[in-house]
């Protein structure tokens, strides 16, 4: 609800800030190196990163093959970065990561589903 000129500034300041992810791009290196840093501490260490912007609002995109699609705010890419990895640890080998659907929304929620 926020006046237009108010809208305006903050769409040219995240256009400028932030990478197409919405986050700080990698070259950035200094600010990574700050936020690595700062995720090496005692207090940091003491809570579990929060990966839970957007979900329960996840829908397919037909036009992109079934990828999904939550909206302007999400933290999907880390989940399903996360979720794959996980995937990756707990096989036995390479038949069990079913590589040709790892691009397909679908067959990826029936397998965690499974």
């Amino acid at each position: 609800d926020a006046p237009a000129e108010v809208k305006n500034v903050l769409r040219q300041y995240y256009l400028r800030y932030a990478g197409p992810a919405g986050l700080t791009e990698q070259d950035d290196m200094e600010n990574w190196n700050y936020a690595t840093a700062a995720s090496a501490g005692a207090e940091a260490g003491r809570y579990p990163y929060n990966y839970q912007m957007g979900l329960g609002y996840e829908e397919p995109a037909p036009d992109l093959k079934d990828a999904v699609f939550t909206g302007p705010v999400t933290e999907q890419n880390q989940r399903i970065f996360y979720g794959r990895w996980a995937e990756f640890m707990d096989a036995d080998g390479w038949a069990d990561l079913n590589p040709g659907d790892s691009g397909n929304f679908a067959a990826l929620m029936a397998r965690r589903k499974a």
